[in-house]
């Protein structure tokens, strides 16, 4: 009996690994440093979202995500008065109408390659970010040493190695724009001080009056013009982000907007400002005091009135609170404008939090992600960052592999995470803007579904996801979680809720697989991924 038992279970091991269909073995396996995402087409390629989500009566940029040689030439049909084309560079700019509504758009774009066109939907209503925001942020790469210098030359490069052209709009400044006064200077912790062991908050012109006869916040001299700054970035339809805190000081002590939100709020719209980042940090004692002295004070009570003051501007100012996922924030943030909320503490160089995270969303909080709110669980680290506690020193290559650097930004895609990357812009090399502009993964992240991928198997061995799409397709994301071997996966398509026979493509390398039967086996290096698309 117990030879019978053992027979029968080696038969189920072998048909649900697939190998009794006789299939070929797929290697998906990714060598050290290899560049697997194709080559930006000659041709004109239309990226980006198809939905875009605004406010009436709201100053609007959008630049048109398009790979492809310039010169180009770009055409929009039912363009809403108020809003106007630069048909060389493709970016629609002006005022939102006063209306609600849909408003359907066909984009097309030509040079002496070719034409592709797309439909484009802009949504005008009360939500922004129907699909989830993209940038780079600043912090990763240069945490202090921030500079109006830095984020013009970013914008340059987002251009330059075709970050604009895949979707990448946020060019987001994190902590240290500010100024310091005299008085915060010498009440530094010796743990601030450590850190900032090589910055000279002299020369850089940071310590001052941190505020204006008016109130209004004054940045360090390394900002001499801050709306010449985000003119400067708006001239190539790319967006601007800035960070303050609730409470008095910032994370790395610095000026903070407690007591002043509508003052900064206005500030930063009247600079030209586009998303805010909201980090808890000081503000926390500031919470705990009112909760205690004011009856029935909420944490809502606490957010909202820079929530309010951002919501009256001018201009749509995308909010990214960051309270580390305190106090559950996903179940109450979509109700207060709030875009995007992070769902844990800072990633940096803890990087085998990475996973954990990413399942986190697509379990236990993917009801709470959809167009218009989303679950943030903090920007991709993929490339040489600063360490917080020496950010004094030069950036430093993050501890990941070639192979785990593929998952993290498959993850990020599938669940629908603000896309989002931060490292040392400034010395990427080619290998990392080749994993970072892959349009096809992008195109996931950005489908107007907004569907966060489901977790169908996950085992200490290996991990399977599946994310519907718009069009009816499906991405179908096989992680070996081995970090020491190769691994052969199966997924049938039967745990897709399909059957038969699938038309498969290789997404990472832009490559078809043609038609597998009942299901495919793919072979991967240790922490390998596959990313797949598969339809009837």
């Amino acid at each position: 009996m117990k030879t019978r038992i053992g027979i029968l279970a080696l038969v189920g091991l072998v048909l649900s690994s697939g190998l009794a269909f006789g299939q070929h073995v797929y290697d998906a396996r990714i060598k050290e440093k290899e560049m697997i995402s194709p080559a930006a087409p000659e041709a004109p390629r239309i990226n980006g979202p198809r939905v875009y989500g605004a406010r009436p009566e709201r100053v609007f940029l959008y630049r048109i995500p398009c790979q492809g040689v310039r010169p180009m030439e770009f055409s929009v049909s039912g363009l809403p008065e108020g809003l106007t084309l630069d048909a060389t560079q493709g970016i629609i700019s002006g005022k939102t109408p006063a209306a609600k509504g849909d408003y359907e758009l066909s984009i097309t774009a030509r040079n002496r390659m070719g034409a592709d066109s797309c439909r484009f939907t802009l949504v005008i209503g009360d939500k922004l970010a129907l699909t989830p925001p993209m940038g780079w942020n600043s912090w990763g790469g240069y945490m202090v040493d921030v500079s109006d210098k830095l984020v013009r030359h970013a914008a340059d490069l987002m251009v330059q190695r075709g970050f604009a052209d895949v979707g990448y709009q946020y060019i987001g400044i994190d902590d240290c724009w500010m100024r310091v006064s005299q008085q915060m200077y010498d009440d530094r912790p010796k743990a601030t001080v450590d850190k900032h062991a090589t910055y000279d908050y002299i020369s850089t012109g940071t310590i001052g009056e941190p505020r204006d006869s008016e109130g209004r916040p004054v940045p360090n001299a390394k900002f001499p013009d801050m709306k010449a700054m985000n003119d400067y970035v708006h001239s190539y339809g790319l967006k601007t982000g800035i960070y303050s805190s609730p409470g008095p000081r910032t994370c790395q002590k610095w000026m903070a907007s407690y007591g002043h939100e509508r003052t900064d709020a206005d500030q930063y719209a009247a600079w030209g400002f586009d998303l805010l980042k909201y980090d808890l940090c000081t503000g926390g004692a500031v919470l705990n005091r009112m909760k205690k002295r004011i009856p029935g004070f909420t944490v809502q009570d606490f957010w909202r009135p820079m929530t309010n003051y951002i919501m009256d501007q001018d201009r749509d100012i995308l909010f990214n609170l960051c309270q580390y996922g305190l106090e559950e924030p996903w179940t109450w943030a979509p109700g207060m404008n709030i875009q995007t909320w992070r769902i844990g503490g800072d990633l940096n160089h803890n990087v085998d939090h990475y996973f954990d995270n990413a399942l986190r969303i697509a379990v236990d909080l993917r009801d709470y992600n959809k167009p218009g709110q989303w679950n943030d669980p903090d920007f991709m680290y993929i490339h040489r960052i600063k360490v917080a506690a020496r950010m004094g020193d030069p950036s430093e290559e993050i501890a990941l592999t070639t192979n785990q650097r593929y998952q993290y930004v498959t993850l990020w895609s599938i669940i629908c995470a603000p896309f989002f990357f931060s490292c040392d812009l400034m010395n990427i090399d080619d290998f990392t803007v080749s994993l970072l502009t892959n349009a096809e993964v992008i195109a996931l992240n950005q489908d107007k579904l907004g569907h966060t991928a489901e977790v169908i198997r996950n085992t200490d061995a290996e991990t399977v996801m599946v994310k519907h799409l718009a069009d009816g397709s499906n991405a179908v994301a096989i992680f070996n979680r081995n970090s020491e071997a190769d691994a052969d996966i199966f997924v049938s398509w039967n745990e897709l809720g399909g059957c038969c026979e699938m038309s498969v493509r290789d997404l990472w390398r832009g490559k078809d697989l043609g038609i597998h039967k009942d299901g495919i086996i793919v072979r991967l290096s240790p922490d390998g991924v596959a990313l797949l698309k598969v339809r009837p």
